[in-house]
């Protein structure tokens, strides 16, 4: 009755992870409007960034994590892709898609990172889970059919956030192995202070720090939301999750991403959102569902 009860309390807390993921493609549509992709993502990163690093290194009684040296540098280079072109990238494409579309392209990270798994030789590749990387490609095909639904532009978003979704479940397969030698809180805060360090360096070079001055109120609670709410709470409650639950039953939760920018979307920046999305999200929550079955004697 306990396990089945901490397992409860588990799956809520990825839920709750998802509705918060969701609700940061609105935000970063607000903040984008007023400033640039590369100002947000920074600012996203310093926030998120900080409070990871708090808590990995910070509060009483934490001891830093010693990394293997020869591991530092993929790790490193996992931080800048995820947290400084990831994040560029997840900041771009808001600007060209509404929060829904955008949340759609990226629910797709599961199935491709079982792909990516599959191709590696990390997971085998069966006929089940070929089903769900060909229903997921019909979902958002489907979803993205309407072309009116993000304007004339809406190509740019739709590719930025395939190639985001890419890097992410990328991201996902390679830093399993590191997972397993380090705890999630030290890993995820060294990672992102390499993007951070990363965008630091790329905003020093382009010079133009005017995107800092050109929020409102609004859009600057628009970054904190991204970065500590959407970002940091959400990344802490999902890896609570991963650790007391199969990540079967975690995954399955990303399809509430869309959901969740979607009503967001909605009432707070006024988009529309057509029958397509939601036939598309079907679509994707069926094909995670059928990527994370297993075999009743695979236990």
């Amino acid at each position: 009755m306990r396990a089945m009860k901490n397992d409860s309390v588990a799956l809520l807390v990825a839920i709750s992870s998802s509705i918060l993921g969701g609700t940061a493609f609105v935000a970063s549509r607000y903040a984008v409007a007023e400033s640039d992709p590369m100002t947000v993502a920074f600012l996203r990163a310093v926030g998120a960034g900080a409070a990871f690093a708090i808590c990995a290194w910070g509060l009483p009684g934490r001891r830093p994590a010693r990394f293997a040296r020869a591991d530092l540098l993929p790790i490193f280079l996992l931080g800048v892709l995820m947290f400084a072109v990831f994040g560029w990238l997840f900041a771009t494409g808001t600007r060209y898609i509404p929060a829904a579309r955008a949340a759609l392209i990226l629910s797709l990270m599961p199935v491709i990172a079982l792909a990516l798994a599959a191709v590696t030789g990390m997971e085998r590749l069966s006929a089940t889970k070929i089903a769900a990387c060909v229903l997921a490609a019909f979902g958002v095909a489907v979803a993205l059919g309407d072309r009116a639904a993000g304007g004339p532009e809406a190509w740019k978003g739709d590719l930025v956030m395939l190639l985001g979704a890419c890097i992410g479940a990328s991201h996902t397969v390679i830093s399993a192995r590191y997972l397993r030698r380090y705890k999630p809180m030290p890993l995820t805060a060294v990672q992102y202070l390499a993007g951070l360090a990363a965008l630091g360096v790329v905003l020093l070079v382009r010079g133009d720090f005017s995107g800092f001055g050109n929020f409102s109120p609004a859009g600057w609670f628009a970054i904190f939301w991204m970065a500590l709410p959407a970002g940091f709470l959400a990344y802490f409650l999902w890896f609570y999750a991963l650790t007391r639950i199969p990540a079967s039953r975690v995954t399955l939760c990303v399809t509430l991403n869309p959901i969740a920018a979607a009503a967001c979307g909605a009432l707070i920046l006024g988009e529309a959102v057509d029958w397509r999305l939601g036939a598309g999200l079907a679509c994707i929550a069926g094909a995670i569902l059928l990527a994370g079955r297993r075999k009743p004697n695979a236990g």
